[in-house]
C-alpha cells in the first residue's frame, strides 16, 4: 500500500511538471450552484412530495455524470406511523474490490416552516457531494470504487431512536453488511453542515481515529488545518449505523452555525438560508475531502 501511494504520488508530480496536465479540481462555485438548485425544492422533509422530488433531482444529477444509479424506496414504521423514504445511490466502480462511501442527507427537519430552506442542513453537504462526484467521474488515477449515497430520513420527527431518525443510513449500512461487503469498505465519509461562512469543522469523538488522522493530514497538506478540529462530544449522525456494523466512518461537520462564533442558533430555524453560506467554505471542505480520498488510494 505504501509503495503504491509513493508510486502514484511520483507519477502525479511527473505529470504535472513535465506534461502540463492537471488532475480534475473541485470547484466551490459549482458546489454552491448544486446547493442552490436543491434548496429550490422545498420542503424536503421525509415522507413529503418535496423529498421525492429532491430524490429524483439528485438521481438525475448522478446520471448526468455517468454514474449507475438507483432510488431505493422503502417503508418503515416510525414514531409517527408508517413512512416511505428514498435513498439515492450511485456507483463508480474501481479497479479493486475496495470501496469508499461518500454520503450526505438531503431531507430537512419537519415542522419548521412550509418554505424552510435547509440551506446548510442539508443543502450544503449535498451540493459539495455532487461536486465531488463530478470530480471523481473525471479522475483517471483512482483505484478504489465509490458508493455515493444521499440519505433520506436523517432528521428525527420527535426524538432519535430505533424508529425515529437515521432511516436511510441504517438501511444502507445493513444492506452492505448483509451482502458481506463491510470488510471491503475502507471509509465512510459523511458530510453534514459544511457551508457556514465561519467554517469550523468539528469532527465528533465517535469517528474512526484512522479517518480523523487522514482528514487532518489532508487539511494540513492544503494549509487549512486550523479550520479542522475535534468536537468534545459524540454526535448522533448518519455515520453511526456504519460504525455499529464495523465499518470505519467519520462525520465531517461544522456544528457551530449561528449569529456569532460558538453558537448554533441558525440550526433548525428559518435562518438556515442560502445567504448564510460561503463558496469559500465549500471550496475548503471539498478540497480537503478530495485530497483525503486521493490519499486513501
Amino acid at each position: 500500500m505504501d509503495c503504491w501511494k509513493t508510486t502514484a504520488a511520483l507519477f502525479t508530480t511527473f505529470c504535472l511538471i513535465f506534461s502540463g496536465c492537471k488532475p480534475p479540481a473541485f470547484d466551490g462555485e459549482k458546489a454552491y450552484a448544486e446547493t442552490e438548485a436543491l434548496v429550490q425544492i422545498r420542503p424536503r422533509d421525509a415522507g413529503t412530495g418535496g423529498a421525492r422530488r429532491a430524490a429524483v433531482h439528485l438521481e438525475g444529477r448522478l446520471k448526468a455524470l455517468g454514474f449507475k444509479t438507483v432510488i431505493d424506496t422503502f417503508s418503515e414504521e416510525t414514531s409517527t406511523g408508517k413512512m416511505f423514504f428514498n435513498n439515492v445511490l450511485g456507483r463508480l466502480p474501481g479497479k479493486t474490490d475496495r470501496l469508499i462511501v461518500l454520503c450526505s442527507h438531503f431531507d430537512t427537519k419537519s415542522g419548521i416552516a412550509e418554505d424552510f430552506q435547509g440551506a446548510n442542513d442539508s443543502g450544503s453537504s449535498s451540493g459539495v457531494l455532487l461536486e465531488l462526484v463530478r470530480v471523481l467521474s473525471e479522475h483517471t488515477s483512482l483505484e478504489t470504487g465509490f458508493l455515493i449515497a444521499f440519505f433520506d430520513g436523517e432528521e428525527c420527527r420527535v426524538k432519535y431512536g430505533p424508529r425515529d431518525g437515521l432511516h436511510g443510513s441504517r438501511r444502507l449500512a445493513k444492506q452492505i453488511a448483509e451482502a458481506g461487503g463491510a470488510a471491503a469498505v475502507e471509509a465512510v465519509i459523511l458530510l453534514d453542515m459544511v457551508g457556514d461562512r465561519n467554517l469550523n469543522i468539528s469532527v465528533p469523538r465517535n469517528s474512526s481515529r484512522v479517518l480523523v488522522k487522514e482528514l487532518f493530514s489532508a487539511a494540513h497538506e492544503l494549509g487549512v488545518r486550523p479550520q479542522f478540529g475535534l468536537y468534545g462530544h459524540e454526535i448522533l449522525d448518519d455515520h453511526v449505523p456504519f460504525l455499529m456494523l464495523g465499518m470505519p466512518a467519520i462525520d465531517v461537520i461544522d456544528f457551530e452555525y449561528g449569529s456569532v462564533p460558538g453558537l448554533n442558533d441558525y440550526w433548525h430555524t428559518t435562518n438556515d438560508t442560502l445567504d448564510k453560506l460561503s463558496i469559500e467554505s465549500m471550496q475548503t471542505v471539498g478540497d480537503v475531502v478530495l485530497r483525503m480520498v486521493e490519499n486513501l488510494q
